[in-house]
C-alpha cells in the first residue's frame, strides 16, 4: 500500500460519515476489513509516520486553542482526529495550524479510536498482532514551545473562532 492509497481510505471512511467521529471509526473498520495482514501493516506503517510527523508544538498550540486545552493524550487523539478529516486538511495544518480555522467549529477535535482500527484488525488475522509504533516520535515535540498565556498570539484566526 503506498500513501495515496491510504489517504484514499481515510477519505473513504469521511466521506462515508462526513462529521461524526464516531462512526468513522466504524467507517475505516469496514474499509480496511478485507485487507490481508501486510496490507494492515503497510496501512499502520502510514498512519504512524503521519502521527509522528504532526507532533510538534505548533500543533499542539492549535489543539490547545480548540479544545480548551490539551494533555498529552489529548494531543495524541487530537492527531488522530486530523488524520481523520482527510489529506487536505492534514498538509494544510502542517503547513500552518492556523488554517484549521477554515474548517466548521468543533466542540473537540479528538477521535481516540480511528489510529486503533488497523491494530484491532491485524491482531484477529491470525498472523500476529502489530504493535504501533506510536511512540517512534520522540519524547518531546519538534518545534518551539509556547506559553499557555502567548498561545493565542501565536494563531490569530483560531483564537478568534474559538474565542480566546
Amino acid at each position: 500500500m503506498n500513501i495515496s492509497d491510504f489517504w484514499a481510505i481515510i477519505a473513504a471512511a469521511r466521506s462515508a460519515r462526513g462529521n461524526d467521529r464516531a462512526s468513522r471509526v466504524e467507517a475505516l473498520r469496514e474499509r480496511l476489513a478485507g485487507l490481508i495482514a501486510p496490507e494492515l501493516r503497510s496501512f499502520q506503517s502510514h498512519y504512524d509516520a503521519c502521527i509522528a510527523k504532526a507532533f510538534r508544538w505548533d500543533l499542539w498550540g492549535a489543539a490547545f486553542i480548540i479544545n480548551g486545552g490539551c494533555s498529552d493524550d489529548g494531543f495524541r487523539h487530537f492527531r488522530d482526529w486530523l488524520i481523520s478529516e482527510g489529506e487536505d486538511i492534514y498538509q494544510a495544518a502542517l503547513a500552518d495550524p492556523d488554517s484549521l480555522a477554515r474548517i466548521r467549529r468543533i466542540h473537540l477535535a479528538e477521535n481516540e479510536g480511528f489510529g486503533q482500527v488497523a491494530l484491532e484488525l491485524l491482531e484477529g488475522t491470525g498472523e500476529g498482532g502489530l504493535k504501533s509504533d506510536r511512540f517512534a516520535e520522540g519524547p518531546n515535540p519538534t518545534g518551539e514551545p509556547w506559553e499557555e498565556d502567548a498561545v493565542y498570539d501565536l494563531f490569530p484566526k483560531l483564537a478568534a473562532k474559538y474565542e480566546c
